[in-house]
């Protein structure tokens, strides 16, 4: 049988180009592989793939002063931070475990700027997502709340000799004896709790409202923050071991006070300011006291600033999507930071003055007014009045002078830098005094400071030899 002639426009790929059909049938292979491959692709995707940790990001390979603006420490005070915490970290149950080292670091982040960053040293880590930082700082944060961690680095002086040393430093620095600790309250916003909603809102916001003793270094010395922000100073401090300690102490004739705001009672183990005394008040002893105790007082104020400076979880804008106990951990957690930094003498890094207005404005708002009605504690009175006779007293040491303040200023300083001891036994040196403004407190001058100051009897101030 003849073949039937080929149609008009056909081309053999049989007979004339065999080649090509070959690579049809191979291109027709490939493509039906890959779409099985993209069907299988497809049906994994819902799943979520667990992060793989980079090496190639290290938070270390920060400089210095960088490394201590990103994370509020130094580098080997955070090294130092990984290695106390390992043994007291929680387990992780997940099954990609990241180091301690890369969990301190992103707490370390968020403590310092408040926020959930993506980031670590600078580079973007797919790995940090925001449920890796969330779930470190809780691992951080209870770590830290380790009743070893917390007793090592805030620490109130139950011993004699402590006592003395910070004693000492006030008297030094302020002039005022006898100060174990300076004493405030702040506020630290939460979430609105289920339960205790009252007690936790202080009539702006829901808060835990902060108690906080430091020494004459701004280093905290104690800190109670389980109350709500409803909560008075009195109240908070009366709920306070520190109060029954102080109280023992007195009552055992060793006196020791703390140093507070006017938002506190009067007490006998509790310095307050006098009430009604202002800058243009007359010079008194009532303003001469008054003076002493507002700039000793100034340290737990700059303590306070400086904590939330350094780790702005703690100010007004932040900590509102944490529960009430979270947050209580986060601010001892933050305590305990902030000593370790002030102790190395850290640089702070202060607040933006948006920053600084909105904190103010918030706690304004959230303190509760001075009641004038109160009631001042009788003994704490007289112990206030004989604190303030002490001081004008002491405050005339320096030599009389009829002339006016300004030469008077000059040869009180002739005379107290020019002038050779008296005493020649080291423990029979006095304190030079110097009252250049008779509203200031004096300069002390020492020749040979030493735990004998002429102390009036009685007071107990330093060791008795």
């Amino acid at each position: 049988m003849a073949d039937k002639p080929p149609e008009e426009g056909y081309i053999s790929v049989v007979d004339d180009e065999p080649e090509i059909f070959e690579l049809l049938k191979w291109d027709s292979s490939q493509t039906h592989k890959q779409h099985e491959t993209n069907t299988l692709e497809k049906a994994k995707t819902p799943e979520k793939k667990l992060p793989k940790a980079k090496e190639d990001v290290d938070p270390f390979d920060l400089s210095d002063p960088a490394f201590i603006e990103t994370y509020r420490l130094s580098k080997d005070l955070a090294r130092g931070l990984c290695e106390e915490l390992k043994p007291v970290m929680p387990d992780s149950t997940k099954s990609i475990e990241f180091s301690v080292e890369c969990k301190v670091m992103a707490a370390l982040t968020f403590f310092a700027s408040g926020k959930y960053q993506k980031s670590v040293a600078g580079k973007t880590d797919p790995s940090i997502t925001q449920y890796f930082v969330s779930t470190a700082v809780m691992q951080v944060t209870e770590a830290m709340n380790h009743p070893s961690i917390v007793k090592k680095y805030i620490h109130f002086p139950h011993l004699r000799n402590e006592r003395d040393i910070i004693k000492t430093s006030f008297y030094m620095k302020y002039g005022m004896p006898n100060v174990v600790g300076c004493i405030d309250c702040t506020h630290v916003p939460i979430s609105r709790p289920e339960e205790d909603h009252k007690r936790h809102f202080n009539k702006s916001f829901h808060s835990k409202k902060v108690q906080i003793i430091c020494d004459s270094d701004l280093n905290i010395i104690s800190v109670e923050c389980k109350l709500g922000g409803s909560y008075s100073h009195d109240a908070i401090l009366n709920q306070h071991a520190v109060r029954i300690d102080l109280e023992s102490l007195n009552n055992s004739g060793e006196q020791c006070w703390l140093v507070g705001s006017p938002h506190y009672t009067q007490k006998p183990y509790l310095m307050t300011p006098i009430p009604k005394i202002t800058k243009k008040s007359p010079v008194s002893p009532e303003k001469y006291y008054t003076n002493m105790h507002s700039q000793t007082h100034q340290v737990v104020i700059d303590t306070i600033k400086h904590l939330k400076s350094r780790w702005k979880c703690l100010q007004a804008t932040c900590n509102k999507q944490f529960d009430p106990q979270t947050v209580t951990k986060l601010i001892v957690a933050c305590c305990i930071l902030h000593n370790i930094a002030n102790r190395r003498g850290l640089p702070v890094v202060p607040m933006t003055q948006a920053e600084e207005r909105l904190e103010a404005m918030k706690q304004k708002v959230a303190n509760t007014p001075i009641s004038r009605k109160r009631v001042e504690d009788p003994i704490g009175v007289q112990a206030r009045t004989m604190l303030l006779d002490r001081l004008w007293n002491e405050r005339r040491i320096a030599p009389e002078c009829t002339n006016g303040p300004k030469k008077r200023q000059k040869k009180d300083k002739v005379v107290v830098e020019t002038l050779p001891p008296v005493m020649t036994h080291p423990q029979m040196m006095q304190p030079q005094m110097q009252h250049d403004d008779p509203s200031k407190r004096p300069r002390i001058v020492m020749n040979n400071p030493t735990y004998s100051f002429g102390m009036a009897p009685g007071w107990g101030h330093y060791p008795q030899h």
